[in-house]
C-alpha cells in the first residue's frame, strides 16, 4: 500500500504545470489528509463549521471511495505544530525567536482549553472516512512549535492520563464499529457552528454530532442512540451542549 505526502486536493493537484494522476491506477492508494486537519482546526479552535464541511464534501466527493476510506487522518506531523499548542496557544506570527519558541509552553488555562479542544478534534480524526494516524506523544500531550520543536521526546511517566484515556477509548470504539473503516459518509446537519455526519452501511450506523456554538445544538435521529463517549442512552431528539461532541451509535 502506498500513501502520498500531497498536502491538497490530491485529485485536482496541479504542480509544475502538470495535473498529477495520483488515483489513475498504478499510483497511490491514499494520501495524507491534512485538508481534512485544516478543516477540523479551523471548526475546533475557531468555531468555523461551514469550513470542515465544505472541505469533507470536497474530499468525499472528489477522491475515489477506496481513497477515502484509506487516507491518513493526521492532526499532527513532523511538518507542522503539535496539535495542542494549536488548539491552545497563541499562533506563532513569526516575531518569536526559536530561542523563545523552544522554551514556549501552554498556560495551565491554554492547555485546559486545548486538551478539551482536543477531545473533540479527536473523536473527528477517529470517526470522519479514513484512517486515524496518531503523531506520537498527541495522546499524551506533547506541545510544541513547528519543526524542530514538534519533535520533543515523549514524555514518559509524565503523559495526559486524561488525553491517554480518550485515545484508548478512542481506539476501542474504532475497533468494535467496523462501520468506521469502509461505511458511506454523509453530513446530516450544520449550523455556523456545529455539525452532524453519520458514517452508515450494513455492519452499523453511526452519527457523530459536535457543537463548537454558545447555545445547544439539536440533532433528531430515527432511532433510541446510546453515546459511546459517555455510554449514556439518548432518545431520538437529542441536544448537543456547547463544547461537547457526541458519537451516537445508533443501530
Amino acid at each position: 500500500m502506498v500513501i502520498g505526502e500531497v498536502w491538497e486536493n490530491a485529485a485536482d493537484k496541479i504542480a509544475y504545470g502538470k495535473r498529477r494522476r495520483y488515483f489513475r491506477g498504478g499510483q497511490l492508494d491514499g494520501v495524507m489528509n491534512y485538508p481534512v486537519r485544516r478543516g477540523v482546526i479551523s471548526f475546533v479552535r475557531d468555531g468555523n463549521a461551514a469550513a470542515l464541511c465544505a472541505v469533507l464534501r470536497e474530499i468525499w466527493g472528489s477522491y475515489p471511495p477506496c481513497v477515502s476510506h484509506s487516507l491518513m487522518n493526521l492532526l499532527s506531523t513532523h511538518d507542522t505544530e503539535r496539535i495542542l499548542t494549536v488548539l491552545g496557544g497563541p499562533p506563532d506570527d513569526g516575531r518569536r525567536s526559536n530561542a523563545q519558541l523552544r522554551e514556549a509552553r501552554l498556560t495551565p488555562a491554554e492547555k485546559r482549553t486545548a486538551v478539551k479542544r482536543l477531545t473533540m478534534a479527536a473523536a473527528l480524526q477517529f470517526t470522519v472516512f479514513g484512517v486515524p494516524s496518531v503523531f506520537y506523544g498527541d495522546e499524551a500531550g506533547l506541545e510544541g512549535y513547528h519543526d524542530p520543536f514538534c519533535r520533543r521526546p515523549f514524555p514518559w511517566g509524565q503523559e495526559n492520563k486524561a488525553l491517554l484515556a480518550l485515545y484508548r477509548k478512542l481506539g476501542r470504539i474504532r475497533r468494535e464499529n467496523p462501520v468506521l473503516a469502509d461505511g458511506d459518509f454523509a453530513i446530516l446537519r450544520e449550523t455556523s457552528n456545529a455539525l452532524a455526519f453519520e458514517r452508515k452501511n450494513g455492519k452499523g450506523h453511526l452519527i457523530v454530532a459536535a457543537n463548537r456554538g454558545a447555545e445547544p445544538f439539536c440533532l433528531c435521529v430515527p432511532h433510541n442512540a446510546r453515546d459511546l463517549l459517555s455510554g449514556r442512552k439518548t432518545g431520538t431528539r437529542i441536544e448537543i451542549l456547547p463544547d461537547q461532541v457526541m458519537i451516537l451509535k445508533v443501530k
